[in-house]
């Protein structure tokens, strides 16, 4: 019997292997297309013709087509928090949209959308676990398993980092009922391994034929007690910025829902794509999802005046619910670090402070705000900061995910 349970357990770990190389594939392909798409809209065209105004015209043109494509599909993507509350509360999440969902999802992406891609993926992914558990014999009594190891595997590969996809999700206890410590260690050995296909995949794949190695890395530190005494009010100014972030995102919310219900989701996709263009013509770093953006600020940090990043910064924070509510839906990592780093950078200029130490506190007490996991902030923030300053990190993620979560019980 045990020989038996065995052989079934190691047969399941294999099958979770092989859906996380699978699944890193998916992102993969996913990634590659969106960067071809946004190289020939952003790059290949603009260079036949020099119009001053081409991001409004073409973010317009990106809403007036998202709108259309939603109304005739009704393929809407879900963020990642929409896709687990929807499986708790169903016990189900719908497949049959799942090709309509990826062209939904990669459409706000082409078009400069101020959104990563991890949310649309998830809902992808999720999707295609239930299917799999729904025509795959033994296969049903295992899908909330993977379906936490597929989202833990689309993290890992977007953000190629395995230790995030794990505590991303190690807090959404999918089947609550299964509360035995062998089933716990189950399903943390089937996530793990997921993750670990997931990353090898990711790697070959790059390695082969090229793409993303996730977030940029920000060293050079010159940390002084200066810096430490700066530590606590850097965070205090991260977590004022993430309750930007989520007061906005209630406004917008009401805003956008009033348009929609009363005008459609073609106005409200349009309207969302008129506000993006305008912005991201007067300050361009707002536009994207931002990876590729911290890369840019990082290595020219002298030729950025310290509130044009400290207002792209705060406006990208803005900007992310204009087009997540418009219509536009995407996820906010990627943006939300943008902006930490941005706002980090013009707060070091301007104080003569470091820059690494002042975009590490932000980026974590913001992040703390906007997730409120202050280990999973801590492990996605070592893809861009250096391990010596991971207390800090860890100690802003942590002061700003408690103060925003008395303040939540306050209103409540």
């Amino acid at each position: 019997m045990k020989k038996n349970t065995l052989a079934n357990n190691l047969i399941y770990y294999l099958f979770c292997g092989f859906s996380g190389a699978v699944i890193a594939c998916i992102v993969w392909l996913f990634l590659r297309l969106m960067s071809f798409g946004i190289g020939l809209i952003w790059n290949t065209v603009p260079s036949y013709f020099n119009f001053t105004y081409y991001p409004i015209l073409v973010c317009t043109i990106g809403g007036v087509l998202l709108g259309i494509y939603q109304k005739i599909t009704k393929a809407v993507p879900d963020e990642l928090d929409e896709v687990m509350k929807k499986v708790k509360r169903d016990k189900f999440y719908p497949y049959n949209k799942v090709l309509l969902l990826c062209v939904s999802a990669l459409i706000p992406l082409l078009f400069g959308g101020s959104i990563g891609p991890e949310a649309g993926l998830t809902g992808v992914i999720v999707g295609l676990c239930y299917w799999a558990g729904s025509h795959m014999k033994n296969a049903k009594s295992k899908i909330p398993e993977l379906m936490q190891t597929g989202v833990s595997a689309t993290l890992t590969a977007i953000f190629y980092a395995p230790l995030f996809g794990l505590a991303a999700t190690n807090e959404e206890q999918l089947d609550t009922e299964d509360t035995a410590t062998d089933i716990r260690t189950n399903k943390l050995i089937s996530n793990v391994v997921a993750v670990l296909f997931a990353t090898g995949t990711i790697f070959l794949l790059n390695q082969s034929f090229g793409g993303s190695t996730g977030l940029p890395r920000i060293g050079e530190y010159s940390i002084t007690n200066t810096e430490r005494l700066w530590g606590i009010p850097l965070a205090l100014l991260g977590t004022l910025a993430g309750l930007l972030f989520v007061i906005s995102e209630k406004l917008l919310t009401k805003f956008f829902g009033k348009i929609q219900s009363s005008f459609g989701i073609i106005v409200s996709t349009t309207l969302g794509g008129l506000v993006l263009g305008i912005c991201g013509t007067y300050l361009p770093l707002v536009m994207f999802s931002g990876e590729e953006s911290i890369s840019e600020v990082s290595k020219n940090i002298g030729e950025f005046a310290p509130w044009v990043l400290i207002f792209s910064g705060l406006l990208k924070l803005v900007l992310t619910n204009v087009c997540i509510k418009s219509g536009w839906k995407g996820g906010h990592f990627f943006p939300v670090i943008f902006c930490g780093v941005s706002i980090g950078f013009g707060v070091a200029l301007l104080m003569g402070l470091d820059t690494a130490f002042c975009a590490a506190i932000i980026t974590a007490a913001l992040l703390g705000v906007t997730m409120r996991k202050p280990l999973a902030v801590t492990v996605l923030l070592l893809l861009c900061f250096d391990a010596r300053i991971l207390p800090w990190i860890l100690l802003a993620a942590f002061l700003s995910s408690l103060v925003v979560g008395r303040l939540s019980r306050k209103g409540n």
